[in-house]
């Protein structure tokens, strides 16, 4: 696997999801219109989540997320369970913009070694943080969803 063109790739992503974060503001961040599961803020918080987790549960890295964040944001959360502090945007934004250097950090040289249990059949570390890319695409497309319904 190219390490540094898949690391390229998700800076990239990265970038243009937090472009797309400069025009959320807080209010809209946290609105919830009919036909949605989640908000823009729950959708941030996920893609950091499951970037992280999945690299640390089935690639057997050591990539930490804080407990509280898993609490908020993990596959099958939503926002009208939160009980407690919630991340602001700028919070999110902060974590979001560190993360890809963060991951780089702990798997640089390790992309080929294979994944602690096979994630969707990707066997190798590199292989499931490449999926995290499409992840992300996934969850950029309904923020931007949930803002053009929000700006209605």
């Amino acid at each position: 696997m190219n390490e540094e063109q898949l690391f390229k790739q998700i800076s990239l992503v990265r970038q243009a999801t937090l472009k797309f974060l400069e025009s959320v503001t807080e209010e809209e961040a946290d609105e919830q219109p009919e036909g949605f599961k989640n908000t823009i803020r729950w959708n941030l918080g996920h893609i950091y989540v499951v970037q992280n987790s999945l690299l640390a549960k089935f690639g057997g890295k050591p990539v930490e997320t804080p407990p509280r964040y898993i609490e908020l944001f993990a596959p099958g959360t939503k926002p009208s369970n939160w009980k407690g502090e919630i991340p602001s945007l700028d919070e999110l934004k902060q974590e979001l913009k560190e993360q890809p250097e963060k991951l780089k950090e702990v798997l640089a040289g390790q992309l080929d070694d294979e994944a602690a249990q096979a994630f969707l059949s990707l066997p190798t570390v590199g292989e499931i943080l490449n999926f995290t890319v499409y992840h992300e695409g996934v969850h950029t497309g309904t923020m931007k969803a949930l803002k053009e319904k929000v700006a209605e």
